[in-house]
């Protein structure tokens, strides 16, 4: 029953509050038929039965008598005049009965009382055209029809009615609609305002001057959560740089003297150390320094490629052929540090030659980077974008372990999509995919 209710229960506050209040209006509406029921519509109904049965014990007594006394029947003809009800010996006249399932739910209740005043099987028959009347048939008085006109029936207003039992609903419920909806307005900021905060900008606030006072005091609150948020970032960067410009004095006092010792081998190792401590800490900045404040421009990807592949040619073999590309709107420092870590991380761990390529995909410019090494085993790769993990091939090299984790950041940061896979014919291929501007893609 739980799991039924969990799946028919709407998802949204905007409907569950409709739900909710929809459902205490329908109740309400029936307590309103109930209480006009039993309290109004049935004591009047009682009432005209009761007047109406003595009128026809005048008529059916008048009846019986009139074979004996002729002068009997012109209780009839006053009656009539008095109250409308006649007498219906024409059978042309007579009503043609068919089913009203909704006339006779409000009859039924004027049929028993007249049974129970009369002690006999009246039948009731409501008529509404051409005018409004009912017709009684009692058996006592055999192949003849009661007729009573219903003068007031007519002025009933159906439009009311209808606006009673249709119209304050519908009212109600878009009046539910559009209050929910301004209720929930602010929310819609405050995940939005969330989401972006999450994006690194750090910057967003709310307005706390106008609305609610919870949504205000909500308003407040994350103002200085992001506030913290950004103080806390800022502290964070400046220690790590503080921690970098601190260390890398004296590393550069231990390369020169590294440097000018007689032990050549033991010198180049205690190079290549220092060389090493001195990118983890530039790989530490630029994990803090995520590029989330560079502004976007409209930049040719293979240019950036280029810049790379120049960078890295000293060091190892780069094989890049660009291909026409349009130009794609990123930010294009991050994008080159992001293929840059690529590079050095098929360097590092992988063998050359280094594969870069670029293509267009229906959506996406697709940047890959593949290096001919061993690849890796397919149960590493969710970790491998964790930061501070390597793989196992990797356990024996230097490294911080945040280079794909900042790669993993910088596509994220770009909406974009990142794979790691091992390539068909060998190696590790790296591809990130960056979606192509709306006029691009149309």
């Amino acid at each position: 029953m739980d799991r039924l209710w969990t799946k028919l229960k709407p998802k949204s506050a905007l409907w569950r509050t409709t739900l909710v209040i929809s459902i205490v209006l329908v109740v309400s509406q029936y307590l309103s038929l109930a209480f006009f029921w039993w309290n109004l519509y049935l004591p009047e109904m009682r009432q005209h039965a009761h007047y109406v049965a003595v009128n026809l014990s005048l008529l059916r007594n008048a009846e019986q008598q009139a074979l004996m006394n002729p002068q009997a029947l012109e209780m009839h003809a006053w009656i009539q005049r008095s109250t409308g009800i006649e007498v219906v010996r024409n059978p042309d006249e007579f009503p043609s009965l068919k089913d009203k399932p909704f006339a006779e739910f409000f009859t039924h209740e004027l049929q028993n009382q007249l049974r129970l005043e009369l002690h006999e099987d009246v039948d009731v028959y409501f008529e509404f055209k051409p005018k409004p009347r009912l017709w009684m048939y009692i058996p006592s008085l055999k192949d003849v029809w009661v007729r009573e006109p219903l003068l007031f029936f007519a002025q009933y207003n159906p439009f009311i009615i209808i606006a009673w039992l249709i119209g304050v609903p519908l009212m109600a419920i878009a009046a539910i609609v559009v209050l929910v909806r301004q209720l929930n307005r602010p929310l819609k900021r405050l995940q939005l305002a969330a989401l972006r905060v999450a994006k690194g900008q750090h910057a967003t606030m709310l307005e706390t001057k106008r609305g609610p006072s919870e949504i205000r005091a909500v308003n407040a609150a994350f103002n200085q959560m992001t506030h913290d948020i950004q103080q806390a970032a800022k502290d964070r960067t400046v220690m790590l740089a503080g921690i970098s410009h601190d260390l890398r004095t004296p590393l550069t006092r231990l390369r020169l003297t590294a440097e000018m010792m007689s032990d050549k081998d033991l010198a180049e190792g205690m190079i290549l150390d220092i060389q090493d401590m001195d990118a983890i800490l530039e790989q530490f900045i630029s994990f803090m320094r995520d590029g989330s404040d560079e502004p976007l421009e409209l930049v040719d990807i293979n240019m950036v490629l280029a810049e790379v592949a120049a960078q890295f040619s000293q060091q190892t073999v780069i094989e890049f052929h660009p291909e026409p590309l349009p130009d794609i709107l990123i930010k294009r420092l991050a994008i080159k540090r992001m293929i840059g870590n690529l590079v050095n991380n098929a360097l590092r761990y992988g063998q050359a030659p280094i594969e870069l390529s670029a293509r267009q995909a229906r959506n996406d410019i697709v940047i890959a980077v593949r290096d001919h090494g061993h690849g890796i085993e397919e149960s590493q790769v969710p970790d491998l974008l964790q930061p501070f993990v390597r793989g196992e091939s990797a356990r024996t090299t230097q490294g911080s372990g945040l280079g794909l984790a900042i790669v993993s950041r910088i596509v994220r940061m770009h909406k974009g999509s990142l794979d790691i896979r091992n390539h068909a014919e060998g190696g590790l291929e790296v591809t990130v995919g960056l979606p192509l501007p709306k006029t691009v893609n149309s």
